[in-house]
C-alpha cells in the first residue's frame, strides 16, 4: 500500500526492495527486525506517519527502529543520521541491509557519476556502522562476518 506503484531506477517495483532488506539473513535476524526492513522508508518516502502504523497495529519496539531509520533531510545531514542509527543495533542491522541492497551495483545497467558518488557514502556509512558494531556489540559483528555474503 505504502509504496503501490512506485519503481525503483531499475524498474523493479520498490516492493522488492523492501523484501530483499528485509529477508537479507546476514544482518536481520529476528521478526522485529524485519518487519521494520519492511517499513524502514515508508515515514520518510511517504505520506504515513509513526501515528497511522501504530493505529495499524505496528508494534512500539518496531516504531521504535523506524524513529531510528527516518531521516529528515531538512533537518539532519546523511552522517549524523547514521550516527544516531549507531545509537540502536536492531537500527544499525536494518540499516546494514538497506546499504546492501542498495550498494548492488547488478541491479543497475548503466552507474553514472551520481551513483557513484552515493555508493562512497553508502560504504562510508557502512564503515561507521560496522565499526560501531565491532566496538559495541562484538558478538553480533563476529556473526555478522561468519555469515559471509
Amino acid at each position: 500500500m505504502a509504496h503501490k506503484g512506485v519503481t525503483r531506477r531499475n524498474t523493479d517495483p520498490y516492493i522488492f526492495h523492501v523484501l530483499r532488506v528485509a529477508n537479507n539473513a546476514k544482518y536481520i535476524r529476528t521478526k522485529t527486525q524485519k518487519a521494520a526492513g519492511i517499513l524502514h522508508d515508508v515515514i520518510e518516502d511517504t505520506p504515513l506517519n509513526a501515528e497511522f502504523l501504530r493505529e495499524k497495529g505496528i508494534d512500539d519496539d518496531v516504531l521504535n527502529i523506524l524513529s531510528f531509520l527516518t531521516h529528515d533531510k531538512e533537518k539532519t545531514t546523511y552522517s549524523d543520521y547514521i550516527d544516531n542509527i549507531c545509537n540502536n543495533v536492531d537500527a544499525m542491522l536494518v540499516k546494514l541491509s538497506d546499504l546492501t541492497d542498495n550498494l548492488d551495483q547488478g541491479t543497475l545497467s548503466v552507474i553514472t557519476d551520481r551513483d557513484r558518488e552515493r555508493f562512497i557514502v553508502y560504504e562510508n556509512a557502512r564503515t561507521k556502522i560496522m565499526s560501531t558494531l565491532a566496538r559495541d556489540y562484538p558478538e553480533t559483528f563476529k556473526e555478522i562476518m561468519r555469515t559471509g555474503n
